[in-house]
């Protein structure tokens, strides 16, 4: 018998179903995509469930057979509420999102098969020597059979971080719009430049930053600011408010992922502002903003690393640093040149950041585990790609 569980820390898939059921919605990429994997597993598998932590507190079945499950708790503060469920489903194999170390440490005396897949950077000291510091032993562990975090410097993170390369694969969602269905763009004509963007509206993704440099920008350049999200909205109204910009910043609220990629086509520019001490792996914004063709302006998180080329594929800028991201947008108005470089330079970069493992394919082989299932994960491990790059590296020489 084959029990599988995924353990994630937020989200809520009773939701996100009836959602595409009813209103033929889907709130965040990737919701659809994960519900459709879960109904494949469940027709090969005995029990398939998904355990949002911090979900309203429901078990219930959907109609493809999936258990969903919502803890209503904090998996970290609380991991106790959470083993009970995972006890009462009594999985054969334990999939946990993100580093839940709690939970990693509980389940790593379990008799069941343990996997660990992430989303989460490591660049920030606090995370890397306190808040984390057991995680490369707890992953290390013979017990987790199952090491992946989404993207790939977010996986060379891990290894540098100490977790054996050979255990880490880079994942990633599949991605359905790409660049090549649009021709890239010229520079607006003389109006309002349209920035947007997208996620979480915290300090952290920028936000404040991206507000600043709006206030900078004005009255040299008139800019308007569409922040599409939920998050720390009144504080940040009331930043743009105090900066003199109130009138130039739109808050949209949460806004339905099909219809992101048409707002980001009607931009003028997509903004990824994250600062480093976001844990973030590979936001999803930014494959869509460089799939839109509308120029990408983005900071220098670790996690884009080696994907963007200043002034060619993205405008990049020093993270938290509002004068740097004002500097970077003020380029793109003043010429059309470079707005148009980097509108085609695009396609490059989100070419350049795919992964062959696709989030379902790695999970329903781990569970499946034949002799090729094995193959096919060991063949994707980081140690085997940093072998490839060594080789090519002296085949160049």
């Amino acid at each position: 018998m084959t029990r599988v569980l995924m353990v994630h820390y937020a989200g809520d898939y009773r939701e996100a179903d009836r959602l595409r059921r009813e209103e033929g919605k889907e709130m965040y990429y990737g919701h659809g995509y994960v519900l459709d994997q879960l109904a494949a597993l469940r027709a090969e598998h005995d029990a398939v469930g998904f355990l949002c932590a911090l979900a309203p507190r429901y078990w219930e079945m959907l109609e493809t057979g999936v258990t969903v499950i919502g803890a209503d708790t904090d998996p970290d503060r609380n991991p106790d509420a959470v083993i009970a469920l995972i006890e009462r489903f009594a999985p054969t194999h334990l999939i946990l999102f993100g580093p839940m170390m709690p939970l990693i440490r509980w389940a790593r005396a379990q008799p069941f098969r343990l996997g660990v897949v992430m989303a989460d950077s490591f660049a920030n000291p606090y995370y890397r020597w306190i808040r984390f510091r057991t995680l490369p032993e707890s992953l290390n562990d013979a017990r987790v059979t199952l090491v992946a975090n989404h993207g790939l410097n977010a996986a060379r993170g891990l290894v540098d971080l100490g977790v054996r390369a050979d255990k880490v694969l880079a994942w990633d969602f599949p991605h359905h719009r790409t660049p090549d269905d649009l021709s890239p763009k010229t520079a607006p004509a003389a109006r309002p430049f349209e920035l947007l963007f997208v996620g979480s509206i915290s300090a952290k993704k920028g936000v404040g930053d991206l507000i600043d440099a709006v206030a900078l920008l004005k009255p040299a350049h008139d800019v308007r600011l569409s922040i599409a999200g939920v998050g720390a909205r009144d504080r940040f109204a009331g930043r743009a408010a105090k900066r003199g910009v109130g009138d130039r910043v739109t808050f949209l609220g949460l806004v339905p992922n099909g219809e992101i990629a048409a707002m980001m086509r009607a931009a003028d520019a997509v903004v990824v502002p994250s600062r480093h001490a976001f844990p973030e792996g590979l936001p999803l914004t930014l494959f869509e903003g460089l799939a839109s063709r509308t120029p990408v302006v983005a900071s220098d998180h670790p996690m884009f690393r080696g994907h963007l080329e200043d002034g060619a594929s993205a405008m990049v800028f020093r993270a938290g640093r509002p004068r740097a991201l004002a500097a970077a947008i003020a380029a793109l108005i003043a010429d059309p040149a470079l707005y148009a470089r980097v509108s085609a330079g695009g396609a490059a970069a989100w070419h350049r950041m795919q992964s062959p493992v696709k989030w379902g394919e790695m999970i329903a082989r781990w569970v499946r585990d034949r002799d090729d299932d094995r193959a096919w994960l060991s063949a994707h491990t980081l140690a085997e790609q940093m072998l490839s790059e060594r080789a090519l590296a002296a085949k160049q020489r």
